[in-house]
């Protein structure tokens, strides 16, 4: 059973957890620092939950 992540809002509706209302349905949220130091910045980071939707 899926359920939505409480507060998660996710624009990319090419993702297969993206929910009509810009909901998330992962059970999992993953983030992480696109380069090796700490991010600074909202382009320094990228969301690993993303899997392109088959439709």
């Amino acid at each position: 059973m899926n359920h939505t992540a409480q507060n998660v809002l996710c624009e990319v509706n090419s993702c297969k957890n993206w929910e009509q209302g810009i909901k998330c349905t992962a059970d999992l949220i993953y983030v992480v620092s696109l380069e090796s130091k700490q991010p600074s910045e909202i382009k320094e980071t990228g969301c690993k939950t993303f899997e392109h939707s088959a439709s």
